[in-house]
């Protein structure tokens, strides 16, 4: 029962805060494989004009910018709680479009399998009603853990597979410009 340990947020003390967005309520803080994580910059990811999902990155310590979090090797996580619907189709198009969009056709053909077990393990899950909470957890020297609702999908090993989907919403053509600025902390978590 390692992993479960692994990804659950700790328990809220009374140092920790929550905020709203969007109706969703994030802490300011989450533990991950025993180590406190501070909620970096949280925003809502919006497609013509509909709120998809709230978005929320947790990083060790405050980081501003995104080349600094992709290069750093240390724990993290992505957590996406969603809005709306969404189809396991829906999900694997975005994630799919979203990394060929922001790594060079070298660094994917670099992590071909690593895609491809990422995107098997999306797949066991039919459709994502809204309120799911999506999360991808980085472990320095372990990996990217993916989890989705109360389900532990699987591990995908290495460094590089994070940093390209984590380039998804911090590279230099992420999916929404805005959501960007909000998970790097610049600004108040908006929609």
């Amino acid at each position: 029962m390692l992993l479960a340990g692994c990804l659950s947020l700790g328990e809220v003390s009374a140092s920790q805060r929550e905020i709203q967005l969007a109706g969703v309520t994030l802490s300011d803080q989450a533990m991950l494989d025993g180590q406190m994580l501070a909620l970096n910059g949280a925003g809502v990811r919006t497609f013509f004009g509909f709120q998809v999902y709230v978005a929320a990155l947790y990083l060790p310590y405050s980081m501003r910018e995104a080349a600094h979090i992709l290069d750093s090797n240390t724990p993290r996580r992505l957590q996406l709680t969603l809005l709306r619907d969404t189809s396991t189709e829906q999900n694997l198009s975005a994630l799919r479009e979203g990394m060929v969009d922001n790594n060079s056709a070298a660094e994917m053909e670099a992590i071909k399998a690593d895609v491809a077990r990422f995107l098997g393990l999306i797949q066991q899950v039919s459709d994502v009603p809204a309120g799911t909470v999506i999360q991808l957890d980085y472990l320095p020297n372990t990996g990217t853990w993916a989890r989705i609702g109360g389900s532990n999908l699987g591990l995908i090993p290495g460094a590089r597979f994070n940093r390209a989907i984590m380039k998804i919403w911090l590279g230099s053509n992420p999916i929404q410009s805005s959501l960007k600025q909000s998970l790097l902390g610049l600004g108040e978590p908006r929609s």
